[in-house]
C-alpha cells in the first residue's frame, strides 16, 4: 500500500510538471509565431522562416544526439537552443529595407552591411536588461553572432574554425541554409529539397560539421515535410513529458527523487522477501533501533528493540561481529552470511541512493543449518 501511495504521489507530481511545461512551451510557440510575422513582414522573407529554423534545429539536434556522444545535449538543452534560434536574424531589423529586400545581387558594400546583422543582433542581445550568464541570453548571443561561421573558418564575423563554433550556432547555420534554399526569396526561386540537400552536401553553401551533414542527409526529407505541414512534434504532449522528466531529475530541485527512491527502496525489500524460501525473515531499522521478525510458518510478526530471539540470546560478541561485517558492506557489496549455533543468517544491507549513499537498514533471512 505504501508503494502504491508513493507511486501515485510521484505520478501526480510528474503530471503537474508536465502540464506546467506544456503550457509554458505553448506560450513560447505563440510568441515565436508573433516574432516570425514581425521579422518576416520587415524583410519580406518567408514568414515561416523562424518557425522552420526552430523545427530543423530540433530535429537535427535530436538526430545528432542519437548518433554521437560528442555533444551531450539533454532535451532541455535542445529546447533552449531551438527557442534561442528564433532570434538568429534579429539584427536584420537594424539593416535598411532597401538592402534586405533588394531583388538584385548586392554590391560588395551592401553585402558587408548585410553581414553586420550578426554583430548587430549579438549587440542587441547583450544590451538587454538580463544577466549575460542567463542560459537563454547566452545561447541567443552565440547563435546571433556565429550562425554564419563555417567549419573551415571561412565564415563571418570572426572566422571561427570547427568546434570553436558553438554547436548551437553550427546547427542553426545549416538549418538556415536549408530553409533559405528551399524557400522563395525576392532574389531567387526555391530549390526542391533534394537539390538543396545535395548542394549543401557538395559544399556549395560553405563547409559544415560532417556529423551535421550526416544528420541532414538522414533527416532532410522529414524536415522538409515538417516545414510543409507545420507539424513539428515539439508541440506534442510527449515532449513536455520528456522535459518534465529531466526537470524532476534535475539537481535544481532538492530531494526531487526522494519519493522515487523510497519506492525503489520498498521494492528492493519486497523482491528480497518474495524470492526468499526461508521460513523466518527479519527487517532492522537502525534509525529507531527496531528489529522486526517475520515467522512465515506461524504467520506472525514480532517487533523487538534488541537483537534477541526466543530460542537463544545474542551476546555482545555476536553483535560486534555483525557490526564488523556491516561496516564492510557497500552499495556494490550488500550481502554477507554468518553462522550462529545451528543457524545460517543472511544479511542484505539497504542504502539511501540519494546524493551520498548511506546505509539505512538491513534485511535478511534465517535458516537452520543442515
Amino acid at each position: 500500500m505504501n508503494t502504491l501511495v508513493l507511486y501515485a504521489n510521484q505520478k501526480r507530481l510528474t503530471n503537474v510538471v508536465v502540464n506546467q511545461v506544456y503550457e509554458k512551451e505553448e506560450n513560447s510557440k505563440i510568441m515565436i509565431g508573433i516574432l516570425s510575422n514581425v521579422v518576416g513582414t520587415y524583410n519580406k522573407e518567408s514568414k515561416e522562416h523562424i518557425l522552420h529554423i526552430r523545427i530543423a534545429t530540433q530535429m537535427l539536434l535530436r538526430r545528432l544526439v542519437e548518433k554521437t556522444d560528442a555533444y551531450p545535449l539533454t532535451e532541455s538543452d535542445i529546447t533552449l537552443i531551438a527557442t534561442a534560434s528564433s532570434l538568429h536574424d534579429i539584427g536584420k531589423v537594424s539593416i535598411s529595407k532597401d538592402i534586405l529586400n533588394k531583388p538584385a545581387k548586392l554590391t560588395d558594400e551592401e553585402y558587408e552591411i548585410m553581414k553586420s546583422h550578426t554583430l548587430l543582433g549579438a549587440k542587441m542581445i547583450r544590451s538587454m536588461e538580463y544577466p549575460n550568464d542567463n542560459p537563454l541570453v547566452q545561447m541567443a548571443y552565440e547563435i546571433c553572432r556565429w550562425h554564419h561561421e563555417r567549419f573551415d573558418g571561412k565564415g563571418y564575423p570572426d572566422g571561427l574554425v570547427g568546434n570553436d563554433i558553438p554547436i548551437s550556432a553550427q546547427v542553426v547555420s545549416i538549418a538556415d541554409v536549408f530553409d533559405a534554399l528551399t524557400s522563395t526569396r525576392v532574389y531567387k526561386k526555391a530549390y526542391d529539397y533534394r537539390t538543396a540537400i545535395q548542394m549543401i552536401l557538395d559544399g556549395k553553401c560553405g563547409c559544415f560539421n560532417p556529423l551535421l551533414l550526416e544528420c541532414l542527409k538522414e533527416m532532410g526529407t522529414d524536415i522538409y515535410v515538417a516545414f510543409k505541414t507545420q507539424k513539428d512534434d515539439y508541440k506534442d504532449y510527449h515532449e513536455a513529458k520528456k522535459l518534465s522528466g529531466e526537470i524532476l531529475k534535475s539537481e535544481t530541485l532538492p530531494y526531487n527523487d526522494h519519493s522515487q527512491r523510497i519506492i525503489d527502496f520498498l521494492q528492493e525489500k519486497m523482491d528480497f522477501f518474495e524470492l526468499s524460501q526461508s521460513k523466518v525473515l527479519f527487517d532492522y531499522n537502525p534509525l529507531i533501533g527496531e528489529l522486526t521478525i517475520i515467522d512465515r510458518e506461524k504467520n506472525k510478526k514480532y517487533k523487538k528493540s534488541t537483537l534477541e530471539f526466543e530460542s537463544f540470546d545474542v551476546n555482545e560478541k555476536v553483535i560486534e561481529k555483525v557490526k564488523k561485517h556491516l561496516n564492510e558492506t557497500s552499495v556494490e557489496n550488500k550481502d554477507f552470511t554468518l553462522q550462529f549455533k545451528e543457524l545460517n543468517i543472511k544479511f542484505h544491507t539497504l542504502w539511501s541512493g540519494l546524493d551520498t549513499d548511506q546505509y539505512i537498514g538491513v534485511i535478511g533471512q534465517i535458516d537452520r543449518r543442515r
